[in-house]
């Protein structure tokens, strides 16, 4: 099989830190920790397993995070490398172990790329597995398993930027008829952004801000209205294109992000009512704001916008993979009495009365076309082998207007 393998090395690591700046390609070009490479085929971890073509895989910030060396050290000893990235995984099913039950050979799955205890061996699982609150394992560094809380960064299972992968049935969503193969790419992340928005009951009359113009941000909107929600919501931006995105996903409002503290400030208030405050030193201060803000992007500068325009009592979550923060001035969490949630990655959620997984929840809600169609979120598709065009189409984001770029999987790596 061939892979797209990420192998951390200290020195081509200190290489990048140093010139990285200078010259971006030194993360992923010849030389860097990442290549594509022949690899020996996965074998099945025990008979109840599966083998899977990916199909569609996508290319996730976190990926990119990881390239760039941009991850928090604190996530250093739950992840193990070399690893063939990709976490946003459609596949194919092409063979069954002896024992395996639920799917079959030839189905398209979405890949739940979660690793909890039950399928490191351990017994008894922790006190969040035990719950079936799998997205809060303790033990992703334990078990038969080398560390890794998901594929794509765990060295034993290849990740979807590869010809084959192996997966458990029960990480296995078989895709509904009538949804198609790229909005099957897409249920990871439409996942993440799903469970995120569940963490917060909203009223009609609310405000809600989205920061951010990746595929996070436009799948909060896209869960927003799938989930029928008629709260006021608009986004906040840093490219043109992505405001015109936000629209067709079902945002009422939406602008950029201004290079002026004062200007930006003074048009949230104009947005929503709440009055500026001008200290003798530093940004401005805000009184009112939104009730609710998601931030999609985990910035120094996103979180202290979400901070900042939202109003007293109101709630922050943290969507984006915010990491090591700079210069965030936190008074107005509690002055304002803020509530900040984070949020990562999926698990039960309870809906119209009904409890199940947050990939099941997407599949039916994609399936029953409620909510705008997200196929339109993949806007890029690159063979394996040009890699580095498809980095670069997310380092320019603005020159090449992408929002999801995907491998595909089915034509020649």
């Amino acid at each position: 099989m061939k892979g797209l393998v990420f192998e951390l090395s200290v020195p081509k690591y200190v290489l990048a830190k140093g010139i990285g700046g200078v010259y971006p390609k030194v993360h992923y070009g010849r030389g860097s920790c990442l290549s594509l490479r022949d690899l020996a085929s996965p074998t099945l971890p025990g008979p109840d397993w599966v083998r899977l073509r990916p199909l569609l895989t996508g290319l996730c910030g976190s990926d990119m995070g990881t390239l760039f060396f941009k991850m928090s050290p604190q996530s250093e000893p739950f992840n193990s490398f070399p690893a063939v990235l990709g976490h946003e995984v459609l596949a194919e099913v092409t063979e069954l172990g002896p024992q395996a039950r639920g799917v079959e050979v030839g189905q398209k799955v979405a890949v739940n790329p979660l690793l909890p205890c039950r399928l490191r061996g351990i017994q008894p699982p922790c006190r969040p597995c035990a719950a079936g609150q799998e997205n809060g394992c303790e033990h992703t560094a334990e078990g038969c398993l080398a560390p890794g809380q998901m594929i794509g960064f765990q060295k034993d299972l290849p990740g979807g930027m590869g010809t084959e992968m192996v997966a458990h049935p029960s990480q296995l969503h078989p895709l509904p008829d009538g949804v198609g193969d790229k909005a099957g790419v897409l249920v990871e992340p439409l996942a993440v952004s799903l469970h995120a928005v569940l963490k917060v009951p909203l009223r009609d009359e609310d405000r809600v801000l989205v920061i951010g113009g990746g595929p996070v941000a436009f799948a909060c909107l896209w869960a927003l209205r799938a989930l029928g929600s008629r709260c006021h919501v608009t986004l906040l931006a840093a490219e043109a294109y992505q405001l015109q995105v936000a629209k067709q996903l079902g945002a009422d409002e939406a602008f950029r992000v201004m290079r002026d503290d004062t200007a930006e400030a003074e048009e949230v208030a104009r947005r929503t009512g709440a009055k500026v405050y001008r200290p003798i030193l530093g940004p401005p201060a805000l009184m009112g704001g939104y009730e609710v803000t998601f931030d999609c992007i985990g910035s120094a500068a996103s979180v202290q916008d979400s901070l900042r325009y939202t109003r007293s009592l109101g709630k922050v979550v943290l969507v984006g993979a915010a990491g090591i923060l700079e210069r965030v001035d936190w008074t107005t969490v509690w002055r304002n009495e803020l509530t900040l949630l984070g949020s990562y990655v999926y698990g039960p959620e309870s809906f119209r009365g009904e409890r199940k997984h947050t990939f099941d929840l997407v599949l039916e809600l994609l399936a029953r076309r409620e909510g705008p169609d997200p196929s339109m979120l993949v806007t890029h598709t690159f063979p394996l082998a040009r890699y580095q065009e498809a980095i670069e189409a997310n380092l320019a984001r603005g020159r090449s207007q992408s929002v999801k770029t995907v491998f595909d999987l089915t034509v020649n790596p």
